[in-house]
């Protein structure tokens, strides 16, 4: 059972919510790209976070009374990852190609199993890895221009530290999620998020404006979908998954991404994409099957995994 009487769902039930999750990030890249070009990232990230906020505001406040130090705490840790993460792959891709900067990035799914089992000591199983393996190298074809030498960048360093920083937030969160009021977790961070950002931006932009309807309505998708449904999702069930699995789950971000710019912009990718693109699922479908395979195999082990993960 999780916090505040919140009962805990199935992990296959909680890995299907996450690929909504990442199907519908997958889905901001062409609104972000009509909005990054009258809004500075950081306006844009704080406008997005501050939106998200205020919606979520009324349901907070009828659990204001479950809001604890822990909680405060914690969404806390939580908005400055996810804010560093913004910052850190915002900076990096000024001085790095799109390609490569989306390939570190991805690498996340990589160094988050090897943080699990140091800071939750949770080790993920040989299927998990397996899926770890297939998912890297999709994600190396469908991010990697190999008509380019791989040369380190300054802005490399700036994204790895993005891939660090998002390996630590899913790991935040798998420590933090079933430990407090997730609505109330979600709100103070995306409260953190915004407060920073606006706090940033004001400091070296003047406030611009929007004037078009499409804008609003970007970024009203961007807040109420993007973010607080999504960080909502994110944390109310990824306590009942694994970290590892979760990050698999996340990498396919790009793949849905592609997938989505196909079918409404009618771009294409290449044969490599597409293939890295179906190693990826591969991945996903390897490190699922795996798991339900060992529920069945010894299912007092899995149980008391499932136990271990809620508590």
């Amino acid at each position: 059972m999780g916090f505040n009487g919140v009962g805990k769902i199935s992990p296959l039930k909680a890995d299907l919510l996450l690929v909504l999750v990442t199907l519908i990030w997958g889905g901001t890249f062409p609104v972000l790209k009509i909005l990054v070009s009258v809004l500075p990232p950081l306006y844009l990230v704080g406008m997005r976070f501050l939106m998200a906020f205020i919606v979520l505001g009324p349901f907070a406040a009828k659990r204001l009374k479950f809001l604890t130090r822990r909680t405060l705490y914690s969404g806390i840790t939580l908005g400055l990852l996810i804010w560093g993460s913004f910052i850190t792959q915002t900076t990096g891709i000024q001085y790095t190609t799109a390609s490569k900067a989306a390939f570190i990035t991805a690498l996340c799914v990589v160094l988050t199993p090897i943080l699990s089992s140091v800071m939750l000591r949770k080790p993920p199983g040989r299927a998990a890895l397996m899926g770890v393996v297939t998912a890297t190298i999709g994600l190396t074809l469908l991010t990697v221009d190999f008509t380019e030498p791989f040369v380190l960048q300054r802005g490399d360093l700036w994204v790895l530290a993005c891939a660090w920083l998002c390996a630590f937030q899913i790991i935040a969160v798998d420590r933090y999620g079933s430990l407090a009021d997730p609505l109330l977790l979600t709100w103070v961070q995306t409260g953190v998020v915004a407060a920073v950002s606006l706090a940033a931006a004001l400091l070296t932009a003047p406030l611009p404006r929007l004037t078009e309807g499409v804008q609003w309505a970007g970024l009203a998708y961007l807040a109420v979908f993007a973010t607080a449904g999504c960080q909502y999702l994110q944390i109310r069930v990824q306590p009942s998954s694994t970290p590892t699995r979760a990050s698999l789950i996340y990498s396919l971000e790009p793949v849905f991404a592609s997938i989505l710019a196909f079918l409404f912009l009618g771009e294409r990718l290449p044969l490599p994409g597409q293939l890295g693109a179906a190693l990826m699922l591969m991945g996903v479908l390897i490190s699922e099957l795996g798991h339900k395979e060992q529920e069945h195999l010894y299912p007092a082990a899995a149980e008391a995994a499932d136990l271990e993960t809620s508590n």
